[in-house]
């Protein structure tokens, strides 16, 4: 065997370790460096100019984006979020020297630092105008910019500060500190829209002005609809026309079980003049709602009953996210309802939140696939490996596969061969918003 040769092995020793501080300096997603890289040329343009303005933005300030629609739509919005920013400078919203970065590797935090024009300093004034210039033009182009699936508006927090140059400090600690500054701007401006949001949302819920859509099911080989599932949004032109932002918020203030009231009645109301005969009507409900009588309890059964739906018509949506402690009372109600004749599908099933075990005990009906999962799958071998253990656990305990958020043809077509009897998505059918009869009283 040839020894090796000492200069192929420092440069492959030199090598590994480039990449290795490359990877804690540079985030790879984004394309661009993290605040630890910058910090030198930001020290440097404080020197020279003797203040710059820090931008700050917060992409992950309401928490709902990536639970929903995955880690991998989410990494195309900061990329887009990214190039929205690096079309700014190209515009001539920010300069040349203008220093655009992340806090760090994979984060979704991204600063923004501006010098001030040629023979001018920044004051508050000054930075509040130039900041919000800057939100103005990321809400007008970040929508070109968007993955499949997210719509805008994109929230996102934002946030800004002075740093200078000052003799009696270190500079790289008055960068932190103006950081500091920003970030704080950006969680005032939060508290201060939630506090708005709930006050909006406790007039919807008390006006019963929510909206709601079915989405069709459909069989796969025959295209035949046999199921509806409904969706709630708030209404159109406010902070909760979408649905997901609607209940996030809800969650987060200790409203979710009253709105989930309503929905159910809104949804039970509109039913039976929308539900093609021999389709199921498939209902959204959050494992905290459960214990609810009006939800998934007597309350809810004398609403089906009231709404002229058999048992067997109304299917209950529950997420796979459930710690293993919620698991044992919430698997009673369902098996009670069971019991009743209604069905029971599991959502977000791949997502990663509960073991093969815990989807047996659960006895579904239906296992809904993950939209994050089938997203790109007939790209993807890694998530073709997943859904064929879910259609062969399917097939051993009796249950249907329910494929969601199909998007694209070769999507359709990769679970049509695949063996998916179910699926959805706006590619198939579209949400359509549906009229209400008469609300069915609990």
């Amino acid at each position: 065997m040839k020894p090796p040769n000492p200069q192929e092995a420092d440069f492959f020793r030199l090598r590994a370790e480039w990449l290795r501080f490359k990877n804690h300096v540079f985030d790879a997603n984004t394309g661009l460096p993290t605040l630890a890289a910058v910090l030198d040329d930001v020290r440097r343009l404080m020197e020279e100019r003797g203040a710059l303005a820090l931008v700050y933005f917060d992409l992950g300030a309401d928490g709902h984006m990536e639970p929903v629609h995955g880690w991998q739509a989410y990494d195309e919005l900061l990329k887009g979020f990214a190039r929205t920013l690096l079309g700014l400078r190209e515009e001539g919203q920010l300069g040349a020297r203008d220093i655009i970065a992340v806090m760090s590797v994979r984060s979704d935090k991204f600063l923004v630092f501006v010098r001030g024009g040629d023979g001018s300093s920044f004051d508050a004034a000054a930075i509040e105008v130039r900041a919000r210039r800057l939100r103005e033009r990321i809400v007008e182009s970040l929508p070109a910019h968007l993955p499949p699936g997210v719509e805008p508006p994109v929230a996102f927090d934002m946030g800004h500060a002075l740093t200078y140059r000052d003799p009696m400090l270190r500079a790289e600690r008055s960068i932190h500190r103006a950081l500091d500054e920003a970030m704080f701007m950006g969680l005032r401006q939060r508290t201060r829209e939630e506090d708005l949001r709930a006050h909006g949302l406790d007039e919807i819920i008390a006006s019963r002005q929510v909206v709601t859509l079915h989405q069709a099911i459909l069989d796969l080989r025959t295209s035949d609809v046999v199921g509806q599932e409904v969706f709630t949004h708030g209404p159109a032109g406010t902070p909760f026309e979408e649905g997901e932002r609607l209940f996030a918020m809800a969650e987060r203030t200790g409203r979710l079980v009253e709105l989930e009231r309503l929905s159910r009645q809104r949804a039970l109301g509109s039913a039976r003049r929308h539900l093609q005969p021999g389709a199921k009507l498939f209902l959204n409900t959050s494992a905290r709602a459960l214990r609810d009588t009006d939800v998934a309890g007597a309350g809810f059964v004398r609403m089906v009953d009231l709404s002229g739906l058999r048992h067997d018509e109304v299917v209950l949506e529950i997420t796979e996210r459930l710690t293993k402690e919620e698991r044992g009372p919430y698997q009673t109600i369902l098996h009670d309802l069971k019991r009743q004749g209604f069905g029971i599908a599991i959502d977000d099933v791949g997502a990663g939140y509960a073991s093969l075990q815990t989807l047996v005990e659960m006895e579904p009906d239906y296992l809904k696939f993950d939209i994050a999962l089938v997203r790109g799958i007939d790209r993807s071998s890694i998530k073709r490996s997943l859904l064929e253990t879910v259609v062969d656990l399917s097939g051993r305990i009796g249950a249907k596969v329910v494929a969601e958020g199909i998007e694209a043809e070769p999507e359709l077509t990769t679970l049509r061969d695949m063996g998916v009897p179910l699926g959805q998505g706006r590619f198939l059918a579209a949400p359509v918003e549906v009229a209400l009869d008469a609300p069915v009283a609990p």
